[in-house]
């Protein structure tokens, strides 16, 4: 009697883990000032350089980013954007033993070199968004607050569904933060974002050193890992943290997001986790 023929296996599904390191701004000079920023206004965050950068206790080790997420809001000193990426085979001979494994480190002209730290894939994008600016006050920006009249002033500040004129309430900028969560927890980043531009390379939009061949990276136990630096302003962090404690936007207001500080989200079999907040 012929034996049975075993029936071929059915591929194990893939899991993928995002590693999302938010890294926040300074806050605009206007809201210093009592005053709701120009919309024009960008705010800035400085690349750590050094090994004291991104030295989160919940990573093991310092993050390798396969993709960096800017909000167009946003500046960010080191990253060198301008400077077009190193071609792989124009290493010379006498560096290759001390390159391999290590990738290119976008790093401000006047930056000490720290190899093998917070690296970024060389074929990684960088994506400009505006799906993670600050809340849109429509022709509000650049009003001082002591010039709304008082009842207008009282529902900006305390009305979650009161949008000003062409801007959006409370409540609508978090849903805009938490739908941008949503979506890229369902697939690649870039998916999230319709208006992601590339370095000034030209290259196609990659997450990683297999992305031309559809790859991603894997850890040892199967599963795809990707470490995201997103750079964003405080308010929008603390609407990200607020959207994975399903909570809302009263919430908010007892989360404390620090300018110039560092959040890690994670996620994993379907589930975002909040894994440090505003690290200084």
């Amino acid at each position: 009697m012929p034996p049975t023929p075993t029936p071929p296996r059915s591929p194990v599904p893939q899991t993928q883990t995002i590693r999302l390191v938010c890294l926040t701004t300074t806050l605009p000079d206007a809201a210093k000032q009592g005053r709701i920023p120009p919309r024009e206004a960008k705010t800035a965050a400085r690349y750590p350089t050094g090994a004291e950068g991104f030295t989160l206790p919940q990573l093991r080790k310092p993050p390798r980013f396969t993709q960096i997420i800017l909000a167009e809001d946003c500046t960010c000193e080191g990253l060198d954007t301008a400077r077009p990426l190193p071609d792989p085979d124009a290493i010379p001979a006498g560096r290759a033993s001390q390159s391999a494994g290590q990738t290119y480190i976008p790093q401000a002209k006047d930056a000490p070199e720290s190899p093998g730290f917070s690296t970024v894939s060389a074929e990684r994008a960088l994506i400009h968004t505006a799906s993670l600016n600050d809340r849109n006050y429509g022709t509000w920006h650049g009003q001082a607050l002591r010039d709304l009249p008082p009842d207008a002033l009282n529902a900006l500040l305390h009305d979650p569904d009161f949008a000003p004129p062409e801007g959006e309430s409370l409540n609508q900028f978090h849903a805009r933060i938490g739908a941008w969560l949503t979506t890229a927890s369902q697939g690649e980043m870039a998916e999230a974002e319709p208006d992601a531009a590339n370095l000034s390379n030209g290259s196609p939009s990659r997450t990683g050193p297999d992305a031309s061949s559809g790859k991603q990276p894997r850890t040892p136990s199967g599963t795809s890992a990707r470490t995201v630096l997103l750079i964003a302003r405080p308010a929008v962090v603390r609407a990200l943290a607020t959207h994975i404690l399903q909570g809302g936007v009263d919430m908010a207001t007892r989360l404390d997001i620090a300018p110039e500080t560092t959040s890690l989200f994670t996620h994993h079999a379907g589930n975002w986790r909040v894994r440090a907040l505003s690290v200084p």
